[in-house]
Parts: structure tokens; sequence; C-alpha cells
């Protein structure tokens, strides 16, 4: 297997002009198209090799909003924010007007989490939280017949729903509202 040091990967070191779309939201920035062409070319190999994600979300006045995330581990080995958010400033480096500020949104979530939820943690975090399974309803919009079978474990859990309440409790915890 090829490995890419993407630390060294540089701009001068980016050829072609792929037109698929590489990169979304790439056509809302105001570069040359051959800037667009190697920023596309960063992406399609963060993408291939390390399965990062990296998208433009918005461009306004002198300031571009992007969204960047690892879906899935490669060898084992999941970035943190801080180390995602240097790849994309590395990747923006020289290609957008330094005018321009970069504001980066780094998605850090190990999938891992979501995986190992099952009934014990739901109701580890139930206590911890003096939650209640008519609480989870009432925020999750579940109807107790369906809770009661999750509780019941006659009904195991989906990845969906897995990731519910994954996000719930990550969001409870942190909002604090009752």
């Amino acid at each position: 297997m090829e490995t890419i040091n993407f630390n060294t990967f540089t701009s001068s070191s980016v050829r072609g002009n792929k037109k698929s779309e590489n990169m979304r939201g790439i056509d809302l920035l105001p570069i040359a198209e051959e800037n667009k062409a190697r920023l596309k070319e960063f992406a399609l190999q963060y993408k291939k090799f390390a399965r990062i994600i990296v998208e433009v979300i918005s461009v306004t006045d002198n300031r571009i909003i992007v969204r960047v995330e690892q879906k899935e581990a490669v060898n084992n080995k999941l970035l943190t924010k801080k180390e995602l958010e240097e790849r994309v400033r590395d990747m923006f480096k020289g290609e957008i007007p330094e005018t321009y500020k970069l504001t980066i949104s780094a998605v850090d979530f190990d999938r891992r989490d979501i995986e190992a939820i099952n009934m014990d943690w739901i109701i580890k975090k139930m206590e911890k939280l003096n939650l209640r399974q008519k609480d989870l309803g009432s925020h999750l919009g579940i109807d107790k017949s369906s809770l009661s079978l999750i509780f019941g474990e006659q009904r195991e859990l989906t990845k969906w729903q897995k990731a519910c309440f994954y996000y719930f409790f990550k969001y409870y915890e942190q909002s604090n509202f009752k």
C-alpha cells in the first residue's frame, strides 16, 4: 500500500485538472480555475488516502467557511480536530487571497462510540442525567410503545437509533436543559 505524507504534500506536487466534483461548494470560491483545480485535487487525495472530506460551506464578504470530517479510521487512526484544521489550512494556503479569513469547522467523532451504544450505556446515561423513559420519549419524539420495545430489548437498536441516543445525550450533557 502506498503511503503519502500529507504534511509534505504541496501545491507544486498537484497535477491535472479533474472535472469531477471532489469538493462540494468549490464553485463558491472567488478564485481562479487553476486554484480551484489544485484544491479539488487536494480534496481528492485526502478523500482517497485518508477518508477526509472537505467542503466549502459558504463564502461571504472576506470569509470562507469550510467543513472537514474524517469519515473513517485509516490504519486505526482518526485525526483530532486540530490535526484536521491544520491540514485544511495547509491545503488552502496560497490558494485563496490573504485578505480572506478561513474558518474551519472540523468534525471529529469516532463512529466506534456510536457502535458501542447498547441499553446498558443508555440506562447509565439516563441515571447520570436523572432522566426517565418518559423524558426520552418527549425529547426524542419516540412513542411509548417503541420505547418499551427498545428498553425491553425486544428490538435491536439500529444504527440510526444509536446515533440518535449518542447525539441526544451529548447535547443534553452540554446544554444542561431540563
